[in-house]
């Protein structure tokens, strides 16, 4: 009997038992002893036995970590009621889910198993059994809750008694819909022609079988105003454009005495000189910075829009942007987690009015040491509003008594002392879209890093440090930026990298140091910008969580998100818990809890970045689409066994090159992380290379400019 039947087996039994105690000793007789009387030789049962016993030690540790099963002492457990999994769950082209836990662990399901989810859908999984590589497998009981509201739909029949098609930007598989005739009235089902892209909704409780389901029609594509890529990607991820009126309405549009509580315990910051420095289309302005010099030190502060003080814990304004957990922002918009009142006024440090803020002042000197930092509640009034590009003006005069020169000073001598210490900067540009008033692209750029962003990055630096550090010292549950060191067996890929372009450097290990001698050697080099993507792609993601466990790209012991309680969830969870702490209060986080939202939040931080990567990427095609060019010059800035990606010279954008260009077999021939093999053209191809590439297909559904090889590797 293989492990997956018997484990299968327990599992059931557990389940019976729901909400009842079981014994250790029942479960072995019944499926460890009873298993073994099938086996007859002596030293067989005897292996047997203690390859079960351990296999059933496994799995209750497993139910024990899914909190399924609670040990009442050695002898005795106790099974949950329901006995059931719950977690969103993705699925693959072949239809096969992966259920990602509450946990943070993740239980596989076959496709005959997922009923009738969508990648996406927030499912309760039952436990089956124990399979690949000693981990739970599952079955989808339920759709808790599904993913998304509305759905794209292409039609690709009107015949009969209902108009059937696909629906589009999906994952797992294809998915058809049916809409019964009957449901649509009569002038608009005239107008509906085969390849027509209309909005639908999933009708629950209604027919699916084997990936048809049953639908309503919403409206056209075309019927709206909005940005129709805007509003796709808005159904794709369901993100809500516009904001439930949730806030009190008691809430006064003044900050002034009468309208604040706790006016008078507050520091009133109103005649320190004040700045905010952000882009010249930013509507909501997070922080601010002040910096008063005391002979041969410095005073600097950052201050941040005190949102905690009209976003009250528990709330259901809370609630939701707890659920929203991240702004979202593609290209002509932004889908807040604030409602505008707050984003783009009250929490807003705007120019000329008095405002809330929770501000950190900060003692240093010249040489970009900071002494000691205090944190408090404070009353600021901004003085003036600047933009990057303002500021560089101001730094550009080269004028040391300027005052913008002096932030710049202290800037860069902190930043000098972070990259000494370990800090990893890449030399990465920023794409940035300029479109017009009908939403066409005109230009996609490389977004400038100017001298005025490392100045308030710094001081936003210097900001998240001392309140991680202060929050650590403490002990207080609260949420943590971390990113783990990279793994030591990406060292390998790297070197070969390095040689294969003929740089005589070796990297002994991941140390800071190590990898800042890398690039400085890289600099300026042709294949510099290739490198520091396949630099980018050996580092882990960085998450949220309650443990302060550093963050190793930015070489920080201690490090949080702080200053944009507008735009992210995680930096009001620290807000509140540092004022609890500073006014000696009950902490308002569980362990728990933090571990929950740190899961969550770190979830919906990855779906943002996935939703702006894919209007980046919509944009471009529609750009690359309106000029008109058909040949361009790439250069191969990755490959996977279906695909060489690319990036255009000439447009600043990605495409991909489909494998059967260069093979005649099945998929690419991938030695290592950096190359190919070609046998069309009887050569390697390596990361780095340029190539003539002309236009394929531009395919707006795949969101994707597919390109072929032309003429010779330049």
């Amino acid at each position: 009997m293989n492990e997956f039947k018997i484990t299968s087996k327990i599992i059931k039994f557990l389940a019976i038992r729901a909400g009842k105690e079981v014994s250790r000793h029942e479960l072995v007789k019944n499926f460890i002893e009873h298993s073994d009387k099938k086996n007859s030789h002596k030293h067989h049962k005897k292996h047997k036995s203690e390859e079960n016993g351990y296999l059933l030690d496994l799995l209750l540790n497993l139910l024990e970590g899914e909190k399924l099963i609670r040990s009442l002492g050695k002898k005795l457990l106790f099974v949950e009621k329901p006995f059931l999994l719950h977690g969103q769950i993705s699925l693959s082209k072949r239809g096969d889910g992966f259920v990602k836990l509450n946990s943070g662990t993740e239980i596989f399901v076959p496709a005959s198993a997922t009923e009738s989810s969508i990648d996406g859908d927030y499912v309760d999984v039952i436990p089956m059994g124990i399979g690949r590589k000693g981990k739970l497998e599952g079955e989808v009981m339920n759709i808790a809750r599904r993913k998304r509201i509305l759905y794209r739909f292409k039609v690709l029949d009107t015949e009969g008694n209902f108009i059937a098609g696909k629906l589009l930007d999906m994952s797992g598989g294809l998915k058809e819909g049916i809409i019964p005739k009957r449901t649509i009235l009569g002038d608009i089902l005239k107008s509906i022609k085969v390849d027509d892209i209309l909005v639908v909704k999933l009708k629950e409780n209604a027919f699916h079988d084997s990936n048809l389901y049953e639908v309503s029609f919403i409206r056209f594509e075309s019927d709206s105003e909005i940005d129709p890529d805007f509003n796709r990607i808005l159904m794709k991820y369901n993100y809500e454009l516009y904001y439930p009126d949730l806030l009190p309405h008691t809430i006064s549009e003044e900050v002034a005495p009468a309208t604040v509580v706790d006016w008078e315990r507050r520091a009133d910051l109103q005649e320190l000189y004040t700045v905010t420095i952000d882009g010249e289309t930013s509507k909501d302005f997070d922080d601010a910075i002040s910096l008063v010099e005391e002979e041969n030190r410095v005073r600097f502060y950052v201050h941040i829009a005190d949102v905690s003080y009209y976003v009250k814990q528990a709330s259901a304004l809370d609630e939701e942007a707890y659920r929203r957990s991240t702004s979202v922002y593609l290209s002509n918009g932004v889908v807040p987690m604030l409602p505008p009142l707050l984003s783009e006024n009250l929490c807003s440090l705007v120019e000329g009015k008095p405002r809330l803020a929770f501000t950190v002042e900060m003692e240093g000197d010249w040489s970009g040491q900071i002494y000691y930092a205090k944190f408090y509640k404070s009353i600021i009034k901004v003085d003036k509003r600047c933009t990057y590009e303002s500021v560089e003006k101001e730094l550009n005069i080269n004028d040391p008594d300027n005052w913008f020169s002096k932030l710049m000073r202290l800037a860069n001598e902190m930043r000098k002392r972070r990259v000494e210490s370990g800090r990893v900067d890449l030399n990465l540009k920023e794409s940035h879209i300029i479109m017009d008033n009908n939403f066409s692209v005109i230009q996609i750029i490389d977004r400038e890093r100017l001298n005025s962003h490392i100045l308030i990055e710094e001081f936003m630096l210097s900001a998240n440090i001392k309140v991680a550090e202060f929050l650590r010292k403490r002990n207080a549950p609260a949420l943590y930026r971390v990113h783990e060191p990279m793994e030591k067996d990406k060292l390998k890929a790297l070197n070969s990298f390095l040689a294969l372009y003929g740089l005589n450097h070796w990297i002994k290990d991941i140390d800071y140091q190590r990898i800042r001698e890398v690039l400085e050697l890289m600099e300026g080099h042709p294949s510099e910008k290739v490198f520091n993507y396949f630099l980018l792609r050996s580092f882990k993601q960085a998450y949220y969580t309650g443990k302060a466990e550093g963050h190793w790209g930015l070489g920080f012991q201690d490090y949080c998100h702080f200053t944009s309680p507008i735009r992210r969830y995680p930096d009001l969870v620290c807000h509140r818990v540092l004022d609890s702490l500073l006014k000696s209060d009950p902490l308002p986080y569980s362990i728990e809890e933090i571990e929950t939202m740190g899961l969550y939040c770190s979830d919906r931080e990855r779906a943002a970045v996935d939703a702006e990567r894919d209007m980046m990427k919509l944009k471009a095609c529609r750009y690359v689409e309106s000029t008109g060019i058909r040949k361009f010059n790439g250069n191969i800035i990755g490959v996977k066994s279906h695909f060489v990606f690319v990036e255009l010279d000439e447009l600043n954008v990605e495409g991909v090159v489909r494998f059967y260009h260069f093979t005649d077999e099945d998929a690419l021939i991938i030695p290592n992380e950096f190359s190919f093999v070609s046998k069309k053209y009887s050569r390697a191809f390596y990361l780095g290379q340029k190539l003539e590439l002309e236009i394929e297909e531009i395919d707006l559904e795949e969101i994707r400019i597919f390109l072929k090889p032309k003429g010779s590797v330049l």
